[in-house]
């Protein structure tokens, strides 16, 4: 176990390639931590970083205080677990999980122990006498794992281990590494692509794109609030819908647009609109609602907009509505008895408490709606005093 620090981090792949930019985070000792983004986002470079099998172009990397970025993986005591398990298909789970013991050459009465150990650990004793070749994938992932784990590594690198399971095995055994991470106390990091494993099995989370960190932090703290409009579509079960409102003179009066569609604008979000720029608008779809068409009062403390019905999902538990407003796109989470036809006139709302707002051309700085009508505020006393 160890606590890892990244500090100044670069990689270049043929000089062209940034695929790595100024990287610095620390992980606590005993952490289980996540790489999380999607393909070409540099996570798995900065995994085989911190495992050993790439060296940075710059920067440092510290195992408890001492670098380690020169250092090869059996030097760092790290373990590495892959999507695809790199088991020996002729051995059994005994000999694929005591192989780093045995070219270790410990003691056989020793290896016995360790093995048993970890195979009572991952519920596998059963299959400790089967070889890889007889197995199921993720039998097969689980003595992977065992064989990670036996030499109890300083850091256990997990590159998308689940990835390639069906769904209720990948469920199962989601619950399961995060039982025995806990248990084991092992320092640990997991690639994923996959926000829903980062959120369910981390301790904290680091998002990142094209090679860049965009913010780390708990599953709750990037869930509720995204530092911007990218980590807001990113992060969670279904992306935030995020759509831009174009300021209007309408009768001499300033109304907002979506998507070519008029907008009934709350209080908060009339604020930030003008002439000159667009307000930027986000809303997860569990904050959206949607209503048949004339059903929803248009009373300043929402946002609506009106459109028609492109498709409804159900999901068993709810109903997912997409929405098409002019050219833009909204979802809107509702409850599963509810019936929509394709093509419908309809209306979706966004309460104001339910609503962020991106400020820049970047849209790089998000802030809850209830923060923004407090700075709008905030801005207006000044200017009065």
């Amino acid at each position: 176990m160890a606590k890892v620090t990244l500090s100044g981090i670069n990689k270049w792949y043929g000089g062209t390639v940034h695929a790595v930019q100024d990287i610095s985070f620390e992980i606590a000792d005993g952490e289980f931590f996540g790489l999380l983004g999607p393909s070409g986002s540099g996570k798995t470079s900065v995994l085989r970083m911190l495992a050993g099998l790439e060296k940075p172009t710059s920067g440092t990397i510290a195992f408890d205080g001492a670098a380690v970025e020169r250092q090869t993986p059996q030097a760092r005591n790290v373990a590495m677990v892959f999507e695809q398990n790199a088991l020996y298909p002729h051995m059994t789970a005994r000999q694929n999980i005591s192989y780093p013991l045995r070219i270790r050459g410990l003691p056989r009465a020793e290896i016995d122990a360790k093995v048993g150990e970890v195979a009572d650990m991952l519920n596998i004793r059963h299959l400790i006498d089967r070889r890889a070749s007889q197995m199921s994938g993720g039998q097969q992932q689980r003595v992977a794992i065992a064989r990670a784990l036996v030499r109890r590594p300083n850091l256990l690198c997990l590159d998308e281990p689940i990835a390639h399971l069906d769904t209720l095995l990948r469920a199962r055994l989601r619950g399961e590494l995060k039982r025995l991470q806990r248990s084991l106390g092992t320092t640990s990091v997991i690639v994923t692509h996959d926000p829903i494993e980062a959120m369910t099995m981390t301790d904290r989370i680091a998002v990142m794109r094209d090679g860049v960190m965009q913010q780390i932090g708990t599953a709750d703290e990037i869930y509720n609030r995204p530092v911007n409009a990218f980590v807001a579509q990113f992060f969670g079960l279904h992306s935030m819908n995020v759509f831009e409102i174009d300021g209007i003179a309408d009768a001499g009066v300033l109304a907002g647009h979506c998507g070519g569609e008029a907008v009934s604008l709350p209080d908060m979000a009339r604020a930030h609109v003008s002439l000159e720029r667009k307000l930027v608008i986000g809303a997860r779809p569990s904050g959206v609602a949607v209503h048949k068409a004339g059903e929803i009062a248009r009373d300043g403390e929402r946002l609506v907009v009106a459109g028609r019905v492109y498709v409804a999902e159900q999901l068993g538990d709810a109903l997912l509505v997409t929405v098409q407003a002019g050219d833009t796109t909204i979802q809107a989470m509702t409850a599963p008895d509810r019936s929509f036809a394709i093509d419908e006139p309809v209306e979706v709302s966004i309460r104001e408490d339910s609503l962020y707002v991106f400020d820049g051309p970047a849209r790089s700085t998000a802030r809850h709606a209830t923060s923004a009508r407090s700075a709008v505020a905030d801005r207006l006393a000044a200017s009065q005093a």
